[in-house]
């Protein structure tokens, strides 16, 4: 295979962030850039206020805590307005960014710290202080920490309070600490009365590369392996240039931001923006989106499957209550919905009579579905795991298109996005511009292209496992491609090999599991064993929901795995999707687990994902004893 030779200038209008930065702000400086709520008000920064914030910054960062180029600074934040704003402040500092997932165990907070050999670290709130304070070493290279909050509430499995930033211990290896209120009041100071300060930063901007490192992302890892994904500038510079190229968005057009920006299809979800001049809102949080959803009405938005899950099985929950002719409504209007979600699919004009009975299906429920959405919507875009096709098809027949993607923190995000004027559901859509498809003999998608990683970080062996001669990236999934589009039909390594020599792909069996109502998780398993079984995790919300409907008198997720009616309805979700299956594929059997899958106990990494390895082993009798009777 010939090595990569890309065209020149294909997709690289920039020499760096940061100069790609300044471009967007010298064309629409008084545009707005971020919206985000403070004390119950939606504030606007512009696109030089946002740059000139982030100078503040990252003048702060090298005056006060001594940052250098190459220098290594860790965000520890929920996604917020301030998380923007360090980006670019460390970028501009000529540093390079290390986010880290908030949620994760403070041992873990540490090893990325050390691992990345980081200078300064940004807490959001004293809580993310004390994790990562209580696992620090003697020895950490940590100066300093600087903190967003002063106080936050503690979750009530960590003693619960509220927790001041006075009463965390001073641990942290003896770092300095200071607030970024206040870093940012002592850069300004800086730039305004030290010149060299001025032309240092300058100097940065003129002299930073394409091959200089822009951040170190540490994969989540369904493993539970962390490993530091080395992006550099080319890589985020030719990462946007692809999104403006694929997805229709320009400067009157707004996104509200809900993903983690830890998470690599966040963040390139808010530097597309940048090159493209949309504006980026940040939801307060996830319990709030649903009203900033309305207060913002966004044109567009990103989100993980399981958001798009959730209001799809709300939306049928509500249609299945009311009086029996307002069930009977409800139902048409899907049917017609799928009707014309099927037409438009295939790019086929709508019959008179089929218009007049989607406008009369529109006015009936599918313009307040897309009101919920705050009525702006052009469509959403899905990405980091798969969206069942049934969820795409019923947005589709609302009204509301979604876009699936496929990325990886090792590709700077997508390589594969359906368009809005091009797509096929149940696949990732067509390569982005510049980026290279191509499957292995086995089926494993391999990706080439300028937003293919560097390297992973202190790890030489595992770079030169995934990174081939030619350019050519191991991405470990596995797909089919159908003129143009690419289908993901499983992960490498999670094929499982029956007893009798049969291979079965997993995940494709859980995403139709997980589309079911009431279905949080499901887990297939049954390597070296005769055949496949499942473990269930139930959506307590919903299904308590249809336990109410059907008079089941359960008080809880400890109720719900023992009643029988459960089962039952679990049983036919199984029955229609091994319907589809060959018989060896076929899950015969399955148990719920005794509790939600949790995070904390690393069953699920910080987007959700299960690790398939954690949650056998946590649950081995519940699998063993699947087997020790006939299968159905």
């Amino acid at each position: 295979m010939p090595p990569f030779v890309p065209r020149p200038g294909e997709g690289i209008r920039y020499p760096n962030v940061v100069q790609m930065f300044e471009a967007r702000a010298r064309k629409t400086p008084q545009r707005p850039a971020l919206r985000f709520k403070r004390e119950g008000t939606w504030r606007t920064l512009t696109w030089r206020g946002w740059l000139d914030a982030a100078r503040e910054v990252a003048a702060g960062l090298r005056a006060v805590c001594g940052v250098e180029r190459g220098d290594r600074v860790a965000i520890i934040s929920e996604t917020r307005f301030e998380w923007a704003l360090l980006d670019l402040a460390v970028a501009v500092a000529g540093a390079i960014s290390v986010p880290v997932y908030p949620s994760l165990t403070g041992d873990r907070v540490a090893h990325i710290v050390r691992d990345s050999v980081c200078k300064v670290a940004v807490c959001e709130t004293p809580l993310h202080l004390a994790r990562l304070s209580e696992h620090l070493q003697a020895d950490s290279p940590l100066a300093f920490v600087v903190t967003v909050e002063e106080t936050c509430h503690v979750p009530p499995r960590e003693g619960g309070g509220t927790l001041r930033l006075s009463e965390v211990p001073a641990g942290a290896a003896g770092a300095t600490r200071l607030s970024l209120d206040d870093l940012r009041v002592r850069g300004k100071q800086a730039l305004a009365t030290a010149p060299k300060l001025v032309q240092d930063l300058d100097a940065i901007r003129d002299e930073l590369s394409l091959e200089d490192t822009f951040t170190h992302v540490y994969t989540s890892g369904t493993t539970g392996e962390l490993k530091g994904v080395v992006l550099t500038h080319e890589n985020l510079v030719f990462e946007s240039w692809a999104v403006r190229n694929v997805v229709p968005v320009d400067e009157s057009d707004e996104q509200l931001l809900v993903l983690p920006l830890a998470h690599v299809f966040s963040r390139h979800l808010l530097w597309g923006a940048v090159e493209q001049g949309a504006v980026t809102a940040f939801a307060e949080s996830a319990a709030a989106f649903e009203e900033n959803l309305l207060e913002i009405a966004p044109t567009f938005m990103g989100a993980v499957p399981r958001i798009y899950e959730k209001v799809y099985h709300r939306i049928l929950a509500e249609g299945a209550q009311g009086s029996w002719p307002e069930r009977k409504l409800f139902r048409w209007c899907l049917e017609v919905g799928h009707q014309v979600s099927l037409r438009r699919q295939r790019g086929q004009a709508l019959p008179v009579a089929l218009a007049a009975k989607w406008a009369a299906a529109d006015r009936a429920v599918f313009a307040r579905i897309r009101a919920a959405f705050g009525g702006r919507l052009r469509f959403f875009v899905s990405g980091g795991a798969p969206l069942s096709r049934d969820v795409a098809e019923f947005f589709h027949a609302a009204g509301v298109l979604v876009l699936e993607g496929y990325g990886l923190t090792e590709t700077t995000g997508a390589t594969n996005v359906n368009r809005p004027d091009r797509y096929r559901f149940g696949t990732v859509g067509p390569a982005m511009p510049g980026c290279e498809i191509r499957l292995a003999e086995d089926g494993e998608i391999l990706v080439r292209g300028r937003n293919v990683m560097k390297e992973y970080l202190n790890l030489p062996e595992e770079t030169a496992a995934v990174l081939e001669a030619g350019g050519w990236l191991r991405t470990g999934d596995l797909g089919e491609l159908s003129d143009g589009f690419l289908r993901i039909t499983g992960r490498k390594k999670d094929l499982i090999k029956t007893a009798t020599g049969k291979m079965i792909a997993p995940q494709m069996i859980e995403k139709r599991l997980r589309a079911k109502d009431g279905v949080a998780h499901a887990v297939v398993l049954g390597d070296a064993r005769p055949y496949a079984v499942a473990l269930v995790e139930l959506d307590e919300p919903a299904m308590m929901a249809r336990a109410r409907r059907e008079g089941l008198g359960v008080r809880g997720f400890e109720d719900l795995v023992r009643h029988p009616r459960v089962r039952q309805i679990v049983q036919g979700y199984l029955d229609a999707v091994n319907a589809d299956l060959a018989a060896f594929e076929a899950v015969r059997r399955f148990a719920f687990t005794p509790r939600p899958l949790s995070e904390a106990r690393g069953e699920l990494t910080p987007t959700g994902k299960v690790r398939r390895q954690v949650v056998l082993e946590h649950f081995q009798d519940l699998v063993d004893g699947l087997y020790d009777a006939p299968p159905r």
